[in-house]
């Protein structure tokens, strides 16, 4: 039979390892940057800490997180959703701009695995390499992205351009001058 002091030890050295690990986690979650003060627009500032996990179908994760360096376009969408005509549009938009060393386009799947995303990916002729997954919408969320499609736009220093909430007309000509305003970098979040 074990000693009580040895007993007690163990039991309260045992909720100190869990309460550190629960700590740890909260801290590893929450380092995340600040959505704008509204609550009804995605992250204000890329450029803030934290971590913001995509993962690419190469397998290696980029944290979004920093100064993008040029414009970053990111367009969160549903595979399942059963149209894609929206995505479509989307990379048409990306093939014009794929030669603009200042633009970077990316697709954002919110879904629970790869599976299916590459077939997804050649029927909407979207490119494997601007393919990202969100899995269980967790970037998403902490982005503040509340209902797909939803297409973010930020400029080189991480500061949000423009967003579009809902679906977005990737033909119109005022999209390409949105951009080239945000190559120069916004004074003001949007």
């Amino acid at each position: 039979m074990m000693q009580p002091a040895v007993r007690n030890r163990l039991i309260i050295g045992a909720a100190i390892v869990l309460a550190g690990g629960f700590m740890a986690y909260q801290m590893f979650y929450s380092m995340t940057p600040p959505r704008h003060a509204d609550h009804d627009h995605a992250i204000a500032s890329l450029d803030a800490g934290g971590f913001l996990w995509l993962e690419p179908s190469d397998g290696k994760r980029r944290n979004l997180v920093g100064q993008p360096g040029k414009v970053l376009v990111l367009h969160w969408f549903d595979p399942e959703s059963g149209d894609f005509t929206e995505q479509m549009q989307a990379a048409d938009f990306a093939a014009t701009v794929a030669d603009d060393p200042m633009v970077d386009v990316l697709f954002v799947a919110q879904a629970d695995s790869w599976e299916g995303l590459e077939a997804w990916a050649e029927a909407a002729a979207v490119p494997m390499g601007l393919l990202y997954l969100d899995e269980e919408a967790r970037t998403g969320e902490l982005f503040g992205v509340r209902r797909l499609p939803e297409t973010l736009v930020y400029d080189p220093s991480g500061l949000l351009a423009f967003q579009a909430k809902g679906s977005m007309n990737w033909t119109n000509p005022k999209l390409r001058a949105q951009i080239e305003t945000a190559k120069a970098g916004v004074e003001e979040i949007h």
